[in-house]
């Protein structure tokens, strides 16, 4: 079974106006390594706004001579999972290209098995687990927001998640909506959802026009009080 793991960099957040400039993948083996490595800058045929570039640190005249993300997408293509990190962002890029793939989120799998991690970024979870030097690449190699870097990242992620769940588990809360065990917006922000009034949890459910990723918590958390009951 070949596991992927795919990051890219954009143009910005919209899969529909937006487009790649990065893409990088390492697929990992069984004895918890890479196994190997791909990187490729793409031409998104359209100008990289300064927002974006202040992000990645790629600008126009990096991929002025790049193809398409299109002409190189079949490089990518073939894995049976692939894994990121925040993976709706990434599959909203790659899938109108790939097609539709099976995909494992390392970070809804860390909102499930590190729910009082002190952050849920790539990055913040990589210092928090310990993986200054992941898969001994040295620190000052892997950077933040470059593709590559932070596809190896999360492989590590991977890896340390794997030791805490079966991987069934893995691809089942990936297909989920993400479980939050704490509110990050609102008068109940730093409060876990299972400590504020299940009045309030029940208005997010039936009434708010909150995200799904919200509903569902709430929804869980819900449950959950009348189990304990």
């Amino acid at each position: 079974m070949v596991l992927r793991v795919l990051d890219v960099e954009t143009t910005g957040t919209d899969p529909a106006a937006d487009r790649i400039v990065e893409i990088a993948a390492v697929d990992l083996d069984q004895n918890g390594k890479i196994a190997s490595m791909m990187q490729n800058l793409c031409n998104p045929q359209r100008t990289i706004p300064p927002q974006a570039s202040a992000v990645h640190h790629i600008i126009d005249a990096d991929v002025a001579t790049a193809p398409p993300f299109s002409e190189i997408a079949h490089k990518y293509d073939g894995a049976d999972i692939y894994i990121a990190h925040n993976a709706a962002f990434d599959r909203g890029f790659v899938e109108p290209t790939l097609g539709a793939k099976t995909w494992i989120c390392t970070m809804k799998c860390a909102l499930r098995i590190w729910p009082d991690a002190p952050g849920f970024s790539n990055q913040t979870l990589r210092y928090w687990r310990g993986h200054v030097t992941p898969f001994d690449h040295p620190r000052e190699s892997v950077k933040p927001h470059g593709a590559l870097s932070d596809a190896i990242v999360t492989g590590a992620l991977f890896f340390d998640l794997l030791k805490a769940a079966e991987f069934s588990d893995l691809k089942r809360w990936s297909a989920e909506p993400a479980l939050y065990t704490t509110f990050a917006f609102g008068k109940h922000r730093g409060q876990r959802f299972d400590a504020v009034d299940q009045s309030y949890l029940r208005w997010i459910v039936d009434k708010s026009d909150l995200d799904a990723d919200t509903k569902f918590s709430a929804r869980h958390w819900l449950n959950k009080a009348k189990e304990t009951a």
